[in-house]
């Protein structure tokens, strides 16, 4: 018994596990708008324009972005609520909220996706969608360097657009 406590307490600490990618998040992503914040924020508004239609692709072990692909080191999960979120994005106004994200739950999955460092624009080692927020099934928040981006399944948006239309096509057929 003695020998056991002896080699548990010599043997090296266990490493944390990383969370597997949530299997929603699997995939890819089109970056389709900025979303207006009154946090600070790093990039300036040309920097961040550049992103939008961007694709990002994700999977357990690397993410995809402008043709690069990013090794992953780890990947953490949690729950955060919109007073948490708050909290941790303040502003010189006052800190960005779900609501300016267009968020309308008290809580959503966080996805933290550890990668290296890299110099993708200036004044910043993140790369875009290394932070990621579950909105919805078919659209996600991404952050960098403290602007937030909408994300959209490239298919749901097409989708949606064909939707309407037919909505459209029908209202005028039937004036309803």
């Amino acid at each position: 018994m003695a020998a056991f406590l002896v080699a548990s307490f010599l043997a090296p600490p266990q490493a944390a596990v990383a969370d597997p990618l949530p299997a929603s998040l699997r995939g890819s992503w089109r970056i389709e708008r900025i979303l207006p914040t009154t946090n600070s924020g790093c990039w300036t508004r040309q920097d961040a324009q550049s992103l939008i239609g961007s694709t990002l692709t994700y999977s357990q072990n690397e993410m995809r972005w402008r043709g690069g692909v990013v090794p992953l080191t780890d990947v953490f999960t949690r729950q955060v609520s919109g007073a948490e979120f708050s909290k941790e994005n303040t502003g010189p106004e006052r800190p960005a909220s779900f609501e300016q994200l267009g968020i309308r739950t008290d809580a959503v999955t966080e996805v933290d996706l550890q990668h290296p460092d890299a110099a993708v624009l200036p004044a910043s080692t993140e790369i875009p969608g290394d932070a990621v927020m579950m909105v919805g099934p078919n659209r996600i928040v991404v952050s960098a360097c403290g602007v937030y981006f909408e994300a959209v399944r490239p298919w749901a948006r097409a989708k949606a657009v064909a939707e309407r239309r037919q909505r459209t096509e029908t209202t005028r057929a039937t004036g309803r």
